[in-house]
């Protein structure tokens, strides 16, 4: 994401054109190499965090299993399972818990820039900007079955066996009900009270309840149960029997004598995992166990720049950047829990200005950056965005719009020897909502059948707009031979969905003359 690049840029010192000093910079500079000098930067970074701002407030990011009942808040599949459970039992007060968790996540992001600046003239150069990218996530998961009152699914486990005798349940379920309609269809009209028709539409509630609880979409199965034995699986069996004898007392109707089957044992922490991976089409399908450390290292986003001088005084400077962001780095997967980006996999376009501002020892730099991103398509699980858990069959290919950002850097620092400076930093970003469509009408058709339900695409949109600020401070050294520089940023304040990074970052600079 924009967001995760956005860092403020530290430089090191310099020997300004006008100025003629040792220059302590710690936003992007305003001097350009020579005419035939080449300036090599590298400019390794490093972001860590275990939380994110929200608009809803700061969170961790293992809150969405972490807790004494692990359930629908932040699992849409379980949320929708106890609405079901709610009416198939009767109990208003169902709340689905796959038991107690504690996840705990620590997410890493490492750029490593490789930057080459040309000096075309004393006032124009061009670069070239190659970053490798490595994404680390570090979770653990303690799961326990504690206060758990659902299971796996029996058709997850025992596909065969179970739904035959499921499949036997909802085909005497539903002749019982056709004979209880035909009956239905003989009494008179409305309001006129009609023992059957009332009782039809009451149990048909009860039937397809049921159903979208132990099968979800279609005939594949959903992945949760409630227990056979916990209060919901007691009170299902309760209202099972209740409904057969109303059947066959009141009405006369026979031949439903059997039962659902529920789930029989709670989840276990190995299990869940097993669940995770289920490439069911409605299972959560994801690629690798995710509790665990893993990293991917590949090439980000390639930048070329133009930047030109506008002016190069004794206490003042000015630069001007054209920038284009090429579509270069790896795309991530809908397919990776608790995934990172690579790059954003966009044409970006952006434009800085850059001021300087010298009195005495003390720098003033003052950065400002735009940036208008391109839009492509992007593959998503289809779902909210405090979603933690979704099902595979949520993934489709949509048209995707990234929101325009702006950004500002501030830089105050003292030059307290002429090769050495400090200061501090601060730094502030704001983006533009993303906008999410499916490419035609039949995508989002389809997802509806492969979901049960329609899902518009724009519910992705939610939490994409970012504002932040970091605040952190800088030290820069110059010698003839060499230039470096170190700098602390952590971010204090965000919207959106912005990670609560702290952010180390080393400058090494070297030039040489080519022509």
């Amino acid at each position: 994401m924009q967001t995760l690049r956005a860092v403020l840029l530290l430089a090191c010192p310099a020997v300004t054109g006008g100025a003629g000093l040792a220059a302590a910079q710690a936003v992007e500079r305003t001097d350009v190499p020579a005419r035939g000098v080449l300036r090599v930067t590298f400019d390794p970074r490093i972001m860590t965090w275990n939380d994110q701002f929200t608009d809803a407030g700061r969170m961790r990011l293992g809150a969405s299993l972490t807790g004494d009942t692990v359930g629908g808040r932040y699992i849409p599949v379980v949320a929708r399972l106890e609405q079901n459970v709610r009416v198939a039992s009767g109990l208003s007060g169902f709340v689905a818990s796959l038991g107690a968790g504690l996840l705990s996540v620590r997410q890493e992001r490492r750029t490593y820039p490789m930057m080459a600046e040309l000096g075309l003239t004393d006032r124009l150069s061009v670069s070239l900007m190659v970053p490798m990218v490595r994404v680390e996530t570090r979770a653990s998961l303690q799961f326990s079955n504690r206060g758990a009152n659902l299971g796996v699914n029996p058709l997850v486990l025992n596909a065969l066996g179970a739904r035959g005798t499921d499949s036997a349940f909802f085909a005497q379920f539903d002749m019982a009900l056709a004979q209880l309609d035909q009956q239905a269809a003989g009494c008179i009209a409305p309001p006129s009270p009609c023992a059957a028709r009332d009782s039809s539409a009451r149990w048909r509630t009860v039937r397809d309840a049921l159903h979208g609880a132990v099968y979800s979409v279609g005939q594949t199965g959903s992945l949760f149960l409630p227990l056979d034995t916990s209060t919901a699986g007691r009170a299902i069996d309760t209202t099972i029997a209740r409904i057969r004898q109303g059947l066959s007392v009141t009405f006369g109707i026979a031949g439903f004598d059997t039962t659902v089957a529920l789930a029989a044992d709670t989840l276990t922490g190995a299990a869940f995992e097993q669940i995770l991976l289920n490439p069911d089409p409605n299972g959560f399908g994801y690629t690798s166990v995710p509790f665990v450390r893993n990293f991917r290292y590949r090439m980000g986003d390639v930048e070329l720049a133009a930047k030109y001088r506008l002016l190069a005084g004794a206490h003042y400077a000015a630069t001007v950047q054209a920038l284009v962001r090429l579509p270069t780095g790896a795309k991530d997967s809908a397919s990776d829990l608790l995934r990172q980006s690579i790059g954003d996999h966009q044409l970006d376009f952006e434009g800085r200005l850059t001021q300087e501002l010298s009195v005495g020892p003390l720098w003033l730099n003052v950065a400002v950056r735009a940036g208008m991103q391109r839009p492509g398509t992007q593959v998503r699980r289809v779902a909210p965005w405090d979603a933690f858990l979704v099902p595979a069959a949520a993934t489709a290919n949509l048209r995707w719009d990234p929101g325009d950002y702006v950004g500002m850097d501030v830089a105050p620092l003292v030059r307290l020897a002429p090769e050495f400076a400090a200061g501090f930093t601060a730094g502030y970003f704001t983006k533009a909502r993303d906008h999410y469509a499916f490419q035609s009408p039949q995508d989002s058709v389809a997802l509806a059948a492969r979901m049960g339900f329609p899902t518009s695409a724009s519910v992705l949109d939610q939490g994409t707009s970012q504002r932040w600020l970091r605040l952190g401070f800088a030290v820069t050294y110059h010698t003839p031979g060499v230039e470096g520089g170190f700098s602390i940023e952590q971010t204090v304040s965000g919207a959106g969905l912005v990670p609560g990074a702290t952010v180390y970052r080393l400058v090494l600079r070297a030039t040489r003359k080519l022509f």
